[in-house]
């Protein structure tokens, strides 16, 4: 056990309570007990520790230990270590964002305590197995970029993306960790000049000028994936083999022959250097990333402008449900959406889709309430979002009994917090702070909540069924 006095860091016996050298107390608030020294940054040390009043679950201690000790850089320090605090407290709702535990002062000293993520950051990945696949890549942007268009959706922009700040958890899920340089923005960019913040290497060139948007974080994304890609990290001396700087210009492509083309002009358009010739948002790269499946939003002063044919092979109306979503009423329209999904199954008096009707669901139909959940949603919420998670997640479209993917696709879209799954009465309908794919959620959001009527077969084989029948 190491001592958290920074002056000793002796190493103790395991479930010693108080350092055998200097005396501190090595168990905080009589719960949190430090087992093991993790690292050390520029705010201050990380021990993975335990909580003794649960049942030794494992968690992180954070120590407030700034590096500067003028007065004004340990002020400005302390505000950012409050601001990580905060930010997790907002945020923590997220299945691949560390919970906040708790916050407190200790002996003159702070402390931040949060969820232990069990895995490995991407640098160490990096440094174990060399090189990233093409694939390995693509699927880093999959499963961060909703990580992404969640936090932005809250005006915060992390600020300091890159590979250790990204950890592989046991279950192969990503966690994106440290918000202790994050920004909390008022409207959707920084127009004040602010602090400068970042990790040379991975920031874009605003950032260093006090300025920071969405479009910041996508960028230092961007950089992550190429260096992941080439195993070309930036060096103490300045000198970076994937960045020209007489020309300020990337050329990562000199390093890798990228075969998948579409996932080199995505990374491409990610690393301008103007902000305003980048992708505005988590949501438009992942358009781009998968232009089959998830339509780009209408041309056009609004996206309202183009019209969707109401068909159905069964004669159902979709008007309501046209009003509804075009009026934002997302709630309505997910309980309208369960309705009329059961007019075309004809399951109106049942009251619920079984696994029969989901494989058998009318194409035309569910093409149809797909199209408007998209377009009035500027792709953000509908079944075909849905489906791109599901594949991402390694998903099949034969109708089977896919728990696994169930509930990975339950993480992603946020109808699951932790090891509990939402109540229908929990699910956000609110656009603007729904995770991406959240809706529509009529047709199965697990336990313990009213799922739009939808039985325990259709549960465990609905999205493999439904999301099959979108191609049809």
């Amino acid at each position: 056990m190491s001592c958290l006095n920074p002056n000793c860091q002796q190493q103790n016996i395991s479930g010693t309570r108080v350092c055998t050298r200097c005396g501190t107390k090595l168990v905080l608030r009589s719960r949190y007990r430090v087992e093991k020294f993790i690292g050390e940054g520029g705010f201050g040390r990380t021990f993975k520790a335990v909580d003794e009043d649960k049942l030794n679950k494992p968690c992180v201690i954070k120590q407030f230990l700034p590096q500067q000790m003028g007065s004004s850089a340990l002020a400005k320090a302390t505000i950012l270590f409050e601001q990580e605090a905060e930010r997790l407290d907002q945020l923590g709702s997220h299945p691949q964002i560390p919970d906040l535990l708790a916050f407190f002062e200790d002996e003159g000293r702070l402390y931040l305590i949060q969820q232990f993520i069990d895995g490995q950051d991407l640098l160490k990945k990096l440094s174990q197995n060399g090189k990233f696949t093409e694939s390995q890549v693509r699927q880093v942007l999959i499963d961060l970029l909703p990580v992404l268009d969640f936090i932005h959706s809250h005006n915060i922009i992390h600020r300091d993306i890159k590979p250790d700040n990204i950890i592989r958890n046991s279950n192969g899920t990503l966690s994106l960790i440290d918000f202790g340089v994050s920004k909390q923005l008022s409207g959707s960019i920084l127009t004040k000049m602010g602090t400068i913040t970042g990790t040379p290497g991975y920031a874009p060139p605003e950032q260093f000028r006090g300025m920071v948007y969405p479009a910041s974080d996508l960028y230092s994304l961007g950089v992550t994936c190429i260096r992941l890609l080439t195993n070309c990290l930036p060096q103490e001396d300045g000198t970076d083999e994937l960045f020209d700087s007489m020309k300020m210009k990337w050329i990562w492509r000199s390093q890798v022959r990228v075969s998948d083309e579409n996932l080199g002009n995505v990374l491409d358009k990610m690393l301008q250097d103007l902000v305003g010739d980048r992708y505005q948002s988590a949501t438009e790269v992942l358009q781009a990333l998968q232009p089959s499946s998830v339509p780009s939003p209408p041309s056009g002063p609004t996206h309202k402008s183009v019209s969707i044919p109401l068909k159905s092979e069964r004669g159902v109306d979709y008007t309501k449900l046209q009003n509804f979503l075009s009026r934002g009423q997302w709630k309505e329209a997910d309980e309208e959406t369960n309705n009329v999904m059961l007019q075309a199954a004809g399951r109106t008096q049942q009251g619920y889709l079984d696994l029969a009707a989901c494989r058998n669901f009318p194409s035309l139909d569910l093409r149809t309430i797909d199209q408007l959940w998209l377009k009035y949603s500027d792709n953000k919420f509908g079944f075909t979002v849905q489906k791109e998670i599901w594949l991402a997640k390694g998903g099949k479209l034969d109708g089977s009994y896919d728990w696994d993917t169930y509930f990975k696709l339950a993480e992603v879209v946020g109808w699951r917090r932790g090891d509990n799954w939402l109540n229908y009465s929990q699910l956000t309908f609110d656009k603007t702070k729904a995770q991406i794919g959240h809706l529509p959620a009529c047709c199965g959001v697990g336990w313990g909540g009213v799922v739009g009527g939808v039985g325990l077969g259709g549960i465990l084989g609905v999205y493999s069924s439904l999301f099959s029948r979108l191609a049809q």
